[in-house]
């Protein structure tokens, strides 16, 4: 059984340590965490991946046991070899997003420490997940998750690394004053972007 503590880590580090789990392909883990969100998300993911989950509550934390039965080819040595098809990765595989627009540093409107919070949650979530856009714009004051000082510039280091094109908006660039200060990707101008999001399968973040 794998053992893992995801107590004091922010979501969705408690998932991505179950992830890290199932796609190594142990048939069983457990993991400590100290929040009711962790709690259900582990849960959910836990049995979307075919285990059977069980929870147990003690003073200040949960233990979570997830369980599945081994294949013949597991049972005889091969839990090295990590899963090729889980349900969560066959659905993620069906969302044919192909482009990913960015357009503000934070997301949402009413709380600006929150929207920032999550847009580097998400993008280090991205980072770690099989799979990605083929390209990122990043439009407006999105430009500025690219440049110097950004606290997502090592999420977006990783996924150009794993291939993902990063583009930064010229135009945006030369208004905010930021063409020396990008650190990752490289400026677009406006042909690029409007026949990059022609291609289809575009999500907005913003």
């Amino acid at each position: 059984m794998r053992e893992l503590d995801g107590r004091g880590k922010p979501c969705p580090q408690p998932v991505l340590l179950v992830k890290q789990a199932v796609d190594t392909g142990h048939a069983a883990f457990s993991i400590l965490v100290d929040n009711r969100a962790a709690v259900e998300n582990v849960t959910r993911f836990g049995q979307k991946s075919g285990y059977q989950i069980q929870v147990e509550e003690f003073p200040g934390y949960w233990r979570i046991t997830g369980t599945r039965e081994t294949t013949g080819a597991e049972k005889a040595g091969e839990n090295g070899r990590a899963h090729e098809t889980t349900p969560v990765a066959e659905a993620a595989c069906q969302i044919p997003v192909q482009t990913l627009v960015i357009q503000s540093p934070a997301l949402g409107r009413d709380d600006e420490e929150l929207g920032r919070k999550l847009i580097k949650i998400l993008l280090d979530t991205l980072a770690a997940n099989e799979t990605r856009p083929r390209t990122i714009i990043l439009l407006n004051a999105g430009v500025k998750l690219a440049c110097e000082g950004s606290e997502v510039l090592e999420a977006l280091r990783d996924l150009e690394e794993k291939g993902v094109q990063i583009l930064a908006c010229g135009t945006c660039l030369n208004h905010f004053n930021l063409n020396q200060a990008l650190k990752v990707g490289k400026p677009t101008n406006a042909y690029e972007v409007v026949n990059t999001l022609l291609l289809g399968g575009v999500l907005v973040w913003g």
